[in-house]
C-alpha cells in the first residue's frame, strides 16, 4: 500500500514537473510529447520551414531520434522545429541540411525561409 502511495506521488510530481518545464530547445516554448504530424501548421514562413524540414527527414527515412543523433540536436528540439514551435539556429539548420543530404540550393531556400521568421 505504501509503495502504491509513493509511486502515485512520484508520478504526479514528475508529471507536474514535466508539464511546467520549458523545452531545452532553441525557444522557450513547451515541447509537445507527441511526435505525430501536427493537425495544422501555421501559415507563413514558420509553417513552411517546419513542413520542409519534416518532409526532408521523412524522404530519407530517418526518425526524429535518428536525425537528432546524427545532427547533434535533441529529438525534442527536432519535434518542436517540425511542429513550428521552435526556429532552428543557422548552425542547427546547417547540421540538419547535411544530415538530410540537401543540396546547397535547398539549404539556401531553407535559410531564406528561416530569415523571414526573424
Amino acid at each position: 500500500m505504501l509503495l502504491l502511495l509513493v509511486l502515485g506521488l512520484l508520478s504526479g510530481g514528475v508529471a507536474a514537473f514535466l508539464n511546467s518545464s520549458p523545452v531545452a530547445s532553441e525557444t522557450n516554448k513547451k515541447s509537445q510529447s507527441a511526435t505525430s504530424r501536427p493537425s495544422k501548421l501555421p501559415v507563413g514562413p514558420e509553417g513552411r520551414l517546419a513542413a520542409q524540414l519534416r518532409d526532408a527527414r521523412e524522404k530519407i527515412g530517418l526518425s526524429q531520434k535518428e536525425a537528432g543523433a546524427q545532427a547533434g540536436i535533441a529529438q525534442a528540439t527536432i519535434n518542436d522545429i517540425e511542429r513550428a514551435l521552435a526556429v532552428p539556429s543557422a548552425q542547427s539548420l546547417e547540421a540538419l541540411s547535411s544530415v538530410y543530404k540537401l543540396s546547397f540550393d535547398e539549404w539556401t531556400m531553407l535559410e531564406i525561409t528561416r530569415s523571414e521568421i526573424h
